[in-house]
């Protein structure tokens, strides 16, 4: 076991509370499932298989982030109106790391149809364009 030092990782404020939370399943659940945190002088200490260099490997190659969508959000990329540049970018990609994101974002689409489809259906019937 390697012990590293996450420095941008505290139990306050919140957010980095979280991000600690969140780079800890995502090390036991992708890198090694035997992986343990604890706060050391206010900074996640992180016990794993996996030495600083290899976490960052991780981070940066073969992480498999969590496809977690929110179409109906303003600003989610998936209206017209909205920046779509990172879901296009997922969409063209080629990374099988990201193929669950393209799956959603195929799935998120599709039903966006859909259901843009029976709103146009229902405002003909009651004489709305």
């Amino acid at each position: 076991m390697t012990t590293t030092t996450l420095n941008g990782c505290a139990p306050i404020p919140l957010a980095h509370y979280l991000k600690a939370l969140g780079i800890l399943r995502l090390v036991s659940e992708q890198v090694d499932v035997t992986a343990r945190g604890a706060w050391l002088n206010d900074h996640l200490s992180l016990h794993s298989s996996a030495g600083a260099a290899a976490l960052m490997e991780f981070f940066a190659h073969t992480y498999r982030p969590t496809a977690v969508l929110a179409p109906w959000n303003g600003g989610s990329g998936f209206f017209p109106k909205d920046n779509d540049e990172a879901l296009t970018a997922i969409e063209n990609g080629t990374a099988s790391r990201l193929e669950p994101y393209r799956a959603g974002i195929a799935a998120a689409r599709q039903e966006l149809k859909r259901l843009w489809s029976h709103i146009e259906q229902a405002s003909r019937r009651h004489g709305r364009s």
